[in-house]
C-alpha cells in the first residue's frame, strides 16, 4: 500500500512544461483539431472479420459476413485475403465470383489478392480471367501490387518471367509506346540465349514488335527462329510475319511467304490485300479476285482495303461494282467502309455520290438534317483538300 500511495502522490509527478500547458489552454488550437470520426458498421464488421481470420475462426468470419446487410469492396477483399491466409483458395475464388455477381467493382488490392488465389489453385485459366479484368480496369501497369501478383502467377503456374514481360510489352506496345516494343525484343532475345521454352504467342509478340519498330532485318531473323522451332504451320504467327514484311516495305518477301502458307484464312488474305493497297493497288484487285474465286468470303476489312486501292487508281467503274457488292452483303452501315467509299468517290471525281454517302452517315449516326449535312460536308471537303 505504501508503494501505491507513493505512485499516486502528486509530489512524484513532474510539472507540465509551460509550452505544453499553453497549447492545451489555447481554445483556437483545440477547435482546429479534427473531431474523432468513428467507423461505420461496415468498417467495424470488416475489422472483426479480419480478427476472426487471424484467430483461425473461419466459420465465424463467414457467418458475420453473411449477416452484413451492406458490403463494400474492402469487406470482399478482407474475405478473399482471409481465405487465402488459411489456404482455403477454393472458397476465396467463390467469394470473388460472388462479388462480381453482386456488381461490386474490384480495386488493385482485390485483384492482387485473388491472383494469389489463382496461384494457390494452380489455375492458369482463372489467372488469365483476372488478368483480363485488370486490363479492363486499368490496374495493370499502374499498380505495382497487381503487376507483381501477375508476374508471380505466370512465373509459378505456367510461363517464364521473360514471357510475362513479353506480354506486358505487347499490351503497352499496342498503346503506341515504342520503347516497350524494344523492351519486348530484348526479353525475347534473352529467352533465345537462355534456350527458354518459347510458345507461338512469344513469337507473335516479337514479330509485332519488329513491325512496330520497322526492324525488317531483325524480323527476318525472328522468321528464321519460327521455322527452327517448328511453328511455321501456326497460322496466327505466320499472319503476323506477313504483316511485318509489309510494314517493313518487303513486299516480295511477303508475297513469297503468302504462297508458302498452305492453310490460309480470311486474315491472311486481308493482310495481303491491305499490304498492296498503297504499294501496288492493282495487285490488291488481283488478290481480291483470287480470294473470292477460292471460296473465301470477304468481310468489311477486305472491302475497305479494296475500295481504298480503287480510289488510289481512280477506277470509278470498279468502285461502283464494289459498292453494289457491299450493299448486297449488308455492309453499307459500316462506318469505316462508308468512309472508304466517300474517299474513293471523291478521288474518282464523283462528288455527288460521295456527298450522298456522307449525308446517309450523318443521318444514321448523328440524326443531322440537310442543312447541317451541307455545313459538315463543306468542313470535311475543306480538310480533305489539305
Amino acid at each position: 500500500m505504501t508503494s501505491t500511495r507513493k505512485l499516486l502522490s502528486p509530489t512524484h509527478f513532474r510539472p507540465i512544461p509551460t509550452i505544453v500547458h499553453n497549447s492545451l489552454a489555447d481554445d483556437t488550437q483545440l477547435n482546429s483539431i479534427a473531431p474523432f470520426c468513428p467507423k461505420d458498421i461496415c468498417g467495424l464488421a470488416t475489422d472483426l472479420i479480419k480478427s476472426y481470420f487471424d484467430m483461425g475462426s473461419i466459420e465465424e468470419a463467414r457467418m458475420l459476413f453473411d449477416e452484413m446487410s451492406h458490403r463494400d469492396v474492402v469487406t470482399w477483399t478482407a474475405m478473399i485475403t482471409g481465405y487465402n491466409s488459411c489456404n482455403h483458395h477454393g472458397r476465396a475464388w467463390s467469394v470473388f465470383c460472388e462479388m462480381l455477381r453482386y456488381g461490386t467493382r474490384s480495386n488493385e488490392f482485390t485483384l492482387s489478392a485473388v491472383l494469389k488465389t489463382c496461384k494457390g489453385l494452380s489455375a492458369l485459366l482463372c489467372g488469365k480471367l483476372v488478368h483480363g479484368l485488370a486490363i479492363k480496369n486499368g490496374t495493370q501497369g499502374s499498380s505495382i501490387y497487381v503487376d507483381n501478383a501477375l508476374m508471380d502467377v505466370y512465373a509459378t503456374v505456367a510461363w517464364t518471367v521473360q514471357e510475362w514481360f513479353l506480354r506486358v510489352s505487347l499490351t503497352r506496345m499496342l498503346s503506341h509506346e515504342q520503347r516497350d516494343a524494344y523492351g519486348g525484343l530484348r526479353a525475347f532475345r534473352q529467352m533465345l540465349l537462355e534456350e527458354g521454352e518459347l510458345s507461338p504467342f512469344s513469337f507473335s509478340i516479337a514479330v509485332r514488335a519488329c513491325a512496330s519498330t520497322g526492324l525488317g532485318n531483325l524480323g527476318k531473323q525472328v522468321h528464321a527462329a519460327v521455322i527452327n522451332h517448328g511453328f511455321e504451320s501456326n497460322l496466327p504467327v505466320m499472319n503476323s510475319i506477313l504483316d511485318m514484311y509489309f510494314k517493313s516495305c518487303s513486299a516480295c518477301e511477303a508475297k513469297q511467304l503468302f504462297f508458302e502458307i498452305s492453310q490460309k484464312d480470311t486474315i491472311t488474305w486481308n493482310t495481303l490485300i491491305a499490304g498492296f493497297e498503297t504499294l501496288d493497288p492493282k495487285q490488291s484487285f488481283c488478290i481480291f479476285s483470287q480470294m473470292v474465286s477460292e471460296g473465301f468470303s470477304p468481310n468489311c476489312f477486305t472491302f475497305t482495303s479494296v475500295v481504298a486501292a480503287c480510289g488510289n487508281l481512280a477506277f470509278l467503274y470498279c468502285g461502283q461494282q464494289l459498292h453494289r457488292g457491299i450493299f448486297r452483303r449488308g455492309f453499307n452501315n459500316n462506318l469505316a467502309l462508308s468512309n472508304a467509299l466517300i474517299d474513293m468517290y471523291g478521288k474518282c471525281g464523283n462528288i455527288t455520290d460521295s456527298h450522298k454517302i456522307f449525308s446517309q452517315i450523318a443521318m444514321q449516326k448523328f440524326g443531322l438534317l440537310d442543312f447541317h449535312d451541307d455545313w459538315i460536308w463543306g468542313s470535311w471537303a475543306w480538310k480533305r483538300s489539305y
